[in-house]
């Protein structure tokens, strides 16, 4: 990855220009980060009991019968 700078007319750093590529790659990484988070924080509610479980059939009500198994 090549790193280009955006700078002010003092030279300073104030922006970064990425390819579209990895840009794309850096989001998703993000993302990716982001649901694992998301996935640590919800398995820590349930080892304290703090977890508040939808049944299934109101999820199916919820969303339609798309899903039904």
């Amino acid at each position: 990855m090549e790193t280009r700078y955006v700078t002010d007319e003092k030279g300073e750093r104030v922006g970064v220009i990425l390819d579209v590529e990895e840009y794309e790659r850096l989001m998703e990484a993000v993302e990716e980060l982001h649901d694992i988070l998301r996935y640590d924080e919800a398995r820590e509610k349930i080892a304290r009991g703090e977890a508040d479980f939808v049944p299934w059939e109101k999820v199916k009500d919820r969303i339609g019968s798309e899903y039904e198994g």
